[in-house]
């Protein structure tokens, strides 16, 4: 019984939180839908706003940095991130499909990601992103042990996996 109990406890949380991943919103300035809360890259789909053509348009095309790529593989180890974004940003259609296929290619454990998806306030009821003082999106927020190591800000200064090499490498 007391196995019961426990296996109850976590599987109950973790149900509930799936249930509510790729909820939609009304997008009443565009007369469509956005992502709102906690997100996956399934979300995409989900949502009537173009976000998923955008997605599938530009991720092919982006091409990473070889020796870039080389030395980050192994900077990812007790990384955990968190994406903030909107499916009615344009800088989120462009630099989300390229943060997926960095992340793709350096086979990154994407239960260390949290992608949350915000309104045009920059809010998401049900989250945690109050916290996390977004002005801009996307942000790309990196964790190790906690603690945040840096964040990349609507748009990288240099080539999105060198920003996140310089991010890992302090």
């Amino acid at each position: 019984m007391k196995k019961l109990v426990l296996l109850a406890l976590i599987l109950i949380p973790g149900m509930a939180f799936t249930q509510n991943l790729n909820q939609k919103t009304p997008d009443e300035k565009k007369g469509n839908e956005m992502l709102i809360g906690y997100c996956n890259r399934d979300g995409f789909t989900t949502v009537n706003c173009n976000f998923d053509s955008a997605y599938k348009a530009e991720y092919p095309v982006y091409k990473t940095d070889e020796a870039t790529m080389k030395d980050l593989a192994g900077k990812l180890a007790g990384v955990e991130v968190t994406v903030v974004m909107a499916t009615w940003c344009s800088d989120s259609r462009e630099w989300v499909p390229r943060f997926y296929k960095i992340m793709d290619e350096l086979d990154f454990d994407y239960k260390n990601l949290t992608l949350i998806s915000v309104d045009r306030t920059k809010k998401a009821s049900g989250t945690h992103v109050d916290e996390l003082k977004i002005e801009l999106v996307p942000t790309f927020i990196f964790y190790r042990n906690n603690t945040e190591l840096g964040r990349i800000i609507e748009v990288p200064g240099d080539l999105m996996e060198k920003e996140i090499f310089k991010i890992l490498s302090n």
